[in-house]
């Protein structure tokens, strides 16, 4: 997604030393490749909340790139929607073991943890299951002479209840750490981290989050530099990291192949969006379907973008009218234009583009508290 994001400058990690892994030395002595495999469910895998193109395995690379500039360490993706721990250990052998990691950084829970209502003793079973899954991954890992890190994961909102009450969450980050300790690990506490956050800054921790419990680019960032950095010992930042470029490559391919093209764009923009692409490629066979822009409330209106994902388009491009710019609460903001931009992207993968259309380039006379919509939009 071409909209800027925010990352935000590290706070206090809570994490076991890492300084004795044997991967760390692996990378800093740079003599041999490394292989790294990111094991999870959604917030590790790469889905629309992130863009549609990396996730934190990704930016994880890039963190170790700066970090071990002579490296050669690949870092494979192994996260995988909907995966509870159990069923992470269902394919364990075949995403994370045959790839002869060196180290393996292991984030289950917030599927382990989606059972709605139960009783104590249920809820006392759902958690020792949780337990043992996370124990014979770890002693699955040093069978075969890898490594592991445990991780926590993001804190969520509070409609995330019934399924998954926010309280549970940090009662499996708990046992997640208790885990680490006992079997002697190293954790990355992303929970606690962005708890304190969530408590302190308020508008950080919001834009660090893309939904109700998915992390956006911003968080996956975070995630990856903190995982960095309990590995090197060393802060490490990806502020800078501009989405993956070419933005538009397979609407550009398409394009310039004279290939029929689809585009999904607000209804004011539409005919200058036509335009822009005819004046580039003027043979260009193009169909532009029309976005709404006018609804009731911000949450209406990205609730009726729901629908581009059964349209199969090459490109979409999302924008807001002034009124809509007009914060009264903030948190509502953030929440309903991410769900704008989500509901612009594929579920999964990069089977078309999103692009961010700054409302202050088609509206130049916006008022300070739609320019400060703008800023939370960018």
């Amino acid at each position: 997604m071409a909209l800027a994001c925010l990352c935000l400058a590290g706070m206090p990690l809570r994490a076991q030393p890492t300084a004795g892994l044997q991967a760390a030395r692996l990378l800093a002595e740079a003599r041999e490749p490394v292989r790294i495999v990111c094991f999870g469910d959604s917030i590790t895998g790469v889905y629309y909340h992130s863009g549609g193109r990396r996730a934190w395995p990704e930016m994880l690379k890039l963190a170790l790139n700066r970090l071990f500039p002579k490296a050669d360490v690949t870092v494979f993706n192994a996260g995988v929607s909907g995966n509870t721990s159990t069923q992470g250990l269902a394919r364990m052998q075949a995403d994370v073991l045959d790839r002869t990691p060196h180290l393996v950084v292991i984030m289950f829970g917030m599927n382990d943890l989606a059972y709605g209502a139960v009783t104590s003793e249920q809820d006392a079973a759902k958690k020792v299951a949780f337990v043992n899954n996370l124990k014979t991954m770890v002693g699955r890992c040093r069978d075969a002479g890898a490594e592991t890190i445990l991780c926590t994961q993001n804190p969520v909102y509070p409609e995330a209840a019934p399924d998954r009450p926010p309280e549970r969450v940090g009662e499996f980050a708990e046992l997640i750490r208790q885990t680490g300790v006992e079997l002697q690990i190293p954790v990355v506490d992303v929970y606690a981290e962005w708890q304190t956050l969530k408590a302190t800054d308020a508008r950080s921790w919001r834009l660090l989050m893309s939904e109700t419990i998915h992390p956006s680019m911003a968080g996956h960032k975070r995630m990856a530099e903190k995982v960095a950095s309990a590995l090197s010992g060393t802060a490490v930042s990806l502020a800078d990291v501009a989405p993956q470029q070419p933005v538009c490559g397979s609407l550009l391919a398409r394009l310039r192949g004279g290939l029929p093209v689809k585009l999904m764009v607000p209804a004011s923009l539409a005919d200058s969006v036509r335009a822009m692409v005819r004046r580039r490629f003027p043979a260009a066979d193009v169909t532009v379907a029309t976005l709404p822009e006018q609804a009731a409330s911000l949450e209406a209106l990205a609730a009726a973008h729901n629908v581009i994902r059964n349209h199969n388009p090459h490109a979409v491009f999302v924008s807001m009218l002034p009124g809509f710019l007009n914060i009264s609460n903030e948190e509502t903001f953030v929440r309903q234009a991410s769900w704008l931009v989500n509901y612009a992207l594929p579920f999964a993968g990069s089977a078309w583009t999103a692009v961010g259309l700054d409302p202050a380039l088609a509206n130049p006379g916006l008022t300070l508290l739609q320019q400060e919509g703008v800023v939370l939009l960018r």
